[in-house]
């Protein structure tokens, strides 16, 4: 940017660079003229006085006069002197410094017309080009093919006859953000040179001159200080701890072995490698390392799932979250804590990489299930949480997902009644709590008629335009069953919900992967993808806390509902921790048998799935995908019909995943399932949805043709981007 007192230089300045120097000759004229007129009038007066000796005060006046008239121009002769002295010197130096410029100095320069061919070079660009003479016509791609005629235009340094270049600015090399549009191209002699156009006049004809300007070392040093730049990364092991208590094998052994495996591949980096805390690790590497490793995928995360824990045949894993971005190390620190949260939060096995000049976070690996942690501390902590939270609260909302199942239910009734029993705890029984959720679905009408009998449920159901009525700045929002704001059942009731101290008074209680940041940052952030639902987690809260006796028999039925659903009827997800909350459940008066009753069929259900069983369809050998027929008219259950169907495709023989389209509101919803060995959440956030391992949903716009050919195609990336998972398919 030029400084405050650079001026523009006129189109007469330019026309006249010497007008500065030379001698105006009107001044002295003119002075002479005014004096002349005053010793004149001067003479006049004293006539008219008649004043004696008049003859002689005129040959006075006449002497001074001659006397000023002599020195005024002898002094503007010598300044018109100087000035043509100094006029001359400017041409000889101006002559010089073209000579120079043209044989002498190492800037090239290349004059070129209007058809891009090239008329002079000076002598750096002859000894560039190996040319005899400065004076050629050849076309401008022979020297420099890189450029183009557009680009010369946009770069112009003087575009109009009234600009001139700003010299005061410093040029960048390319690749700097300085907004010139200057190219960079690299010459005969191997050097790299920014091109810095001229717009030049001559009579009609248009020229331009052309200087090069070697920035071949600047950008060396650039790229070299990127190709060192520092990463940090967070490294924790994710599953080592659980594992060794079901497997005769040390602890320390097992963890020196990960450890030595880390610190080898850190090593073989140039990086450094430090265990600030039991399984987590600190790691700085350079730039040009962590190329290598996207290149081959974090094949690190590979070699730790080969090693092994006694007999057990879980694959040990480790989670990553690396910030190579701009700013200071404080802020890499906090971005690569960040990029480990999301990793962990999206299940755990995988690398969540923050790079400059990218927008979100990158993902490497996920492509095998974590072993489900112990999270009764977690639960006991999230509970303790919510009620300092709800202390200073004037009212509660909870809500789940739209188009709800009975998990997004379940585990609302839950929160509900965990809420509920925590305000009337607090003395504060006049605090409403409600659930928002559309009253319309015949998922709803199925948990409100087993629900009946608490009077409590009469009113606690609102939708959401009710919902946003009833927020106030000491409203807790919690979130169950979901991350996603584009599908919450009322996604902009969060926007809402102010902020203190940068922090929301919304919880998140969900067992999704984190599809990415969050807009906004909740007081409690539960996220726990190990577990089989969201009412598991809700159902440990519960248990966790002493608020444990307060569940109903009709809650808890409702809530194994939305376990049973999520687990396929604990046959798929469903770990230790999912059967103990089970028992709590069936301690608190839930039986199978009655949940089993939420899922008994309508005759227009069992139409709905033979539809999608006449078009179930194979698909690479270990994927088995089915869809509604276009012609039927659409349903609000048809979103549940499809889980149903993508649940029973799993059965057939030789299939690993599945999926089912159906065409709901104005796109089509896919709903996938995983026996455990494809991530079919990672298949489906290449069509921006989500959800977590071996069970993920999303909604795409256009046909159901149109959306099977972007599921073909997901697949297909997938498929190329984990080979080994589909070796035996090939």
């Amino acid at each position: 940017m030029s400084s405050p007192s650079h001026q523009v230089p006129t189109r007469a300045a330019r026309q006249d660079p010497d007008a500065p120097l030379r001698v105006d000759l009107r001044i002295p004229f003119a002075a002479c003229a005014v004096e002349g007129f005053l010793l004149l009038g001067l003479y006049t007066l004293l006539t008219y006085l008649k004043l004696p000796r008049l003859t002689l005060l005129g040959l006075v006046f006449l002497g001074v006069y001659a006397l000023s008239v002599g020195v005024t121009f002898t002094a503007f002769a010598w300044r018109l002197s100087r000035s043509r002295r100094n006029i001359r010197t400017a041409e000889l130096l101006t002559a010089d410094i073209y000579r120079m410029f043209r044989s002498v100095m190492d800037i090239p320069y290349a004059v070129i017309n209007g058809d891009n061919r090239v008329r002079v070079i000076n002598a750096a660009m002859q000894s560039i080009l190996g040319a005899r003479s400065p004076v050629c016509d050849l076309p401008l791609s022979e020297i420099c093919p890189a450029v183009t005629r557009e680009q010369l235009l946009a770069a112009l340094r003087n575009p109009g006859d009234g600009e001139l270049p700003d010299l005061h600015s410093v040029p960048l090399p390319a690749g700097a953000e300085d907004g010139t549009g200057s190219v960079t191209v690299t010459l005969a002699d191997g050097r790299r040179y920014r091109v810095e156009p001229y717009l030049l006049r001559q009579q009609a004809d248009t020229y331009y001159l052309l200087l090069f300007r070697d920035v071949n070392d600047y950008l060396n040093f650039v790229e070299e200080t990127d190709r060192n730049r520092v990463v940090l990364a967070y490294i924790v092991l994710d599953n080592l701890q659980e594992l060794t208590q079901f497997v005769r094998a040390n602890y320390r052994a097992t963890a020196n072995i990960i450890e030595e495996t880390l610190t080898g591949w850190v090593a073989s980096m140039h990086g450094m490698i430090r265990e600030y805390d039991r399984d987590k690790y600190l790691a700085l590497f350079s730039e040009e390392m962590l190329d290598r490793c996207v290149q081959d995928n974090f094949s690190i995360l590979g070699k730790i799932m080969n090693i092994r824990v006694g007999d057990n045949t879980f694959p040990l894993s480790v989670s990553m979250g690396i910030a190579d971005i701009d700013g200071s190390m404080e802020e890499r620190d906090r971005a690569a804590n960040a990029a480990l949260d999301m990793a962990l939060q999206r299940g755990g096995n995988q690398v969540a990489l923050q790079r400059r000049g990218v927008t979100g976070l990158t993902y490497y690996g996920g492509t095998h299930k974590t072993l489900e942690g112990n999270t009764s501390i977690s639960s006991r902590v999230s509970v303790h949480l919510l009620e300092r939270r709800l202390a200073g609260c004037r009212n509660v909302l909870v809500m789940g997902h739209s188009n709800p199942d009975f998990d997004a239910i379940g585990a609302a009734v839950g929160a509900s009644r965990l809420c509920r029993s925590i305000l009337d705890a607090q003395g504060r029984t006049d605090v409403p709590v409600n659930i928002v959720t559309d009253k319309t679905c015949d998922t709803f009408r199925i948990c409100a008629g087993h629900l009946a009998p608490l009077v409590l449920y009469g009113h606690i159901f609102v939708d959401a335009a009710t919902a946003r009525q009833l927020v106030c700045t000491e409203t807790v929002l919690i979130l169950v069953d979901v991350n996603n704001p584009v599908i919450f059942e009322a996604p902009d009731l969060y926007t809402c919900i102010p902020a203190v101290d940068g922090i929301h008074s919304i919880a998140v209680i969900d067992h999704h992967r984190l599809v990415g940041k969050l807009p906004f940052t909740p007081f409690l952030h539960y996220i726990e993808t190990t577990k089989s639902s969201a009412s598991e987690i809700v159902a440990e809260m519960l248990e966790q806390s002493p608020y444990a006796d307060t569940l109903c028999k009709e809650e808890a039925n409702v809530m194994l509902a939305g376990v049973m659903l999520d687990t396929h009827n604990f046959t798929r997800s469903a770990g230790a921790q999912t059967f103990e909350v089970a028992y709590y459940l069936y301690s608190r008066g839930a039986h199978t048998g009655t949940a089993r009753e939420f899922f008994n069929e309508r005759m227009d259900e069992l139409q709905v799935a033979s539809d999608f069983d006449a078009h179930a369809r194979i698909y690479a050998g270990v994927f088995a995908i089915t869809w509604l027929s276009a012609d039927r008219a659409p349903s609000p259950d048809d979103r549940i019909a499809a889980s149903k169907a993508a649940d029973k495709l799993l059965s057939l023989r030789g299939v690993e995943a599945s999926f089912a389209l159906a065409v709901v509101g104005s796109g089509v919803a896919i709903s996938g399932r995983s026996k455990g060995r494809i991530n079919v959440q990672l298949i489906l956030e290449k069509l921006d949805g989500g959800g977590h391992f071996d069970m993920a949903g999303a909604q795409v716009s256009g046909t159901v043709e149109e959306a099977l050919d972007q599921l073909r195609a997901a697949i297909d990336e997938y498929r190329l981007q984990y080979p080994e998972l589909f070796g035996k398919a090939k």
